[in-house]
């Protein structure tokens, strides 16, 4: 791990921006020019915005039978407005106006979607709004899991659903892992589970120093958890994994080979 000091670093620096900044203190909360104009993501996963929005709107229903379709729903989305305007979709009904309520808001020139993830029809020429309500939404009723025997099950599970890569199946988990009284935050491999993506797959590359090949991307996981355990850093795999994404972006910038698409005033 012949950057493991740099990701420690991003770790540790990142954390306390957020300490400062929501302590109310006054920018520069570091004085890493990187992390003064580069939007990155929480070290933990639920301190992101649209994860505390999530976990507002949607955890009081997690008994409900459509939990896993409103969950599955607000991280396409990704936008508090939006999921704000929808409200909680309790019966098919107002499933069956979902297209025509976000069609009326596209219409009024408002953002719709989230940036944090890129939404895409997969080739199939068709509007965003029309994919997901007419292909990815009525697709859930086939395959969205009834039980939940662990992580891993689950995201196999979600990941029949049209339109939801392993990337998306990941986000879901998370979502569904980290909401009280949900049974996957009972699940044997709540800290050990994660699925790779492009951003993550980078990070661990940085990380090595070297193309990590994909077969060890996830044993080199498990090895890195270990590793910042003994430097008294304790995470969840997926939250690894997020911090890997983050510092694939960090290294990029840093060393003029890339830049970020969310630019950030710290300064």
């Amino acid at each position: 791990m012949q950057n493991l000091p740099s990701l420690l670093y991003w770790i540790k620096e990142r954390e306390q921006v957020r300490i400062y900044k929501q302590a109310g203190l006054s920018k520069p909360w570091s004085k890493d020019p990187v992390f003064q104009r580069t939007y990155f993501c929480n070290v933990q996963r639920e301190n992101d915005k649209v994860t505390k929005f999530i976990r507002q709107m949607y955890s009081p229903h997690v008994s409900h039978p459509l939990f896993v379709h409103n969950i599955i729903l607000s991280r396409f989305l990704n936008w508090p407005p939006t999921l704000e305007y929808i409200q909680y979709i309790e019966n098919q009904v107002d499933w069956d106006c979902l297209g025509p309520m976000l069609h009326d808001l596209k219409d009024t020139g408002v953002k719709v979607w989230g940036n944090a993830y890129v939404v895409t029809t997969h080739g199939i020429p068709m509007d965003k709004i029309d994919y997901l309500c007419d292909r990815v939404m009525p697709s859930i009723e086939k395959f969205a899991p009834l039980a939940f025997p662990s992580c891993r099950h689950t995201a196999d599970l979600l990941m029949f659903i049209e339109g939801i890569s392993t990337f998306m199946a990941g986000q879901v988990v998370a979502d569904l892992k980290n909401t009280e009284g949900h049974p996957l935050q009972d699940s044997k491999d709540w800290w050990t589970f994660a699925l790779p993506g492009p951003g993550s797959r980078r990070g661990m590359d940085w990380l090595y120093g070297e193309k990590v090949p994909e077969s060890q991307w996830y044993p080199n996981l498990m090895a890195l958890q270990r590793e910042l355990k003994l430097a008294a850093i304790v995470l969840c795999a997926q939250d690894i994994q997020n911090c890997l994404c983050e510092f694939d972006k960090y290294m990029r910038v840093k060393n003029g080979t890339g830049r970020s698409k969310r630019i950030y005033n710290g300064t």
